[in-house]
């Protein structure tokens, strides 16, 4: 029997505490794969995200090309050749956000050698999609991201049998696999493994922009590679991310919301 809750404010009380004599080996290192040369902005958010919510180190896995764009950007992560993958010292994995499907050949290898907690969006999900069997070779505990079309392409039902029926669809994908499914959209819905819904409270259309779903998954990731169970991690991630949204749309208009307008507001939300 599933048991379904409204995330609101309170999700906000179940952050992990941050002692004063910390360190950045404190709040876990997040690896990610991310990112392509017609798409170099969705590791860049997918990074800002993650580093505003708190992650102590974020190591980025990209060929040259993607690493010198990148690097012109970001001054925080340490930077990866993909040969290196998995890392052997990252505590959590986040991969797909614009990746394309010029790593799939890679994703095929890699994935079933991932055994961090793991955040796959975008083109991870619709590699899935292509390749279902994939998803029975993945060891390690994982949180997908879809938006309703990508989860049409990975069920086969239609967006509109999605949308009518989002908790009961999501709820029977998250059990039958194993996983959390964030089922992004008006309402967000967080199924859990075990028959644990929630419904986000946050959000509206200021984030119906392309971007605003890397910078959500960068957050996702930050939360586990910093201990945070993957149900609550998720919970976190969209009511952050949402009210991060309606605190810009109050100063921007809920027309002039960017995505890399999000983190920063995203790390205030968090404290």
């Amino acid at each position: 029997m599933s048991t379904i809750v409204a995330i609101d404010e309170s999700i906000l009380e179940r952050l992990l505490p941050r002692p004063a004599d910390s360190h950045k080996g404190t709040f876990g290192t997040l690896f990610t794969l991310c990112g392509s040369k017609k798409m170099p902005g969705a590791a860049y958010l997918a990074a800002c995200g993650a580093l505003r919510s708190g992650v102590g180190l974020v190591k980025i896995a990209a060929d040259q090309e993607l690493t010198r764009i990148l690097q012109a950007r970001l001054a925080e992560p340490v930077w990866l050749d993909i040969a290196s993958l998995p890392d052997p010292y990252g505590t959590a994995f986040l991969c797909g956000c614009g990746l394309g499907r010029e790593m799939d050949a890679v994703l095929n290898v890699l994935l079933p050698q991932i055994h961090v907690p793991a955040v796959y969006d975008a083109d991870c999900i619709n590699y899935f999609s292509l390749h279902k069997d994939e998803m029975d070779r993945l060891t390690g505990p994982y949180v997908l991201t879809p938006h309703p079309a990508e989860f049409s392409l990975l069920t086969g039902l239609s967006v509109a049998q999605i949308q009518q029926n989002r908790v009961e669809i999501a709820s029977s994908f998250a059990r039958q696999h194993g996983c959390v499914l964030v089922l992004k959209g008006k309402n967000t819905v967080v199924a859990s493994p075990d028959g644990e819904i929630g419904i986000n409270t946050t959000g509206s259309d200021e984030l119906a922009k392309g971007g605003s779903g890397d910078v959500l998954a960068g957050v996702i990731a930050s939360l586990l590679a910093q201990g945070h169970d993957r149900f609550t991690a998720a919970q976190i991630g969209v009511y952050a991310h949402g009210l991060a949204g309606e605190h810009l749309a109050r100063r921007y208009g809920s027309h002039g919301v960017l995505p890399s307008d999000l983190p920063e507001e995203i790390g205030r939300i968090l404290g």
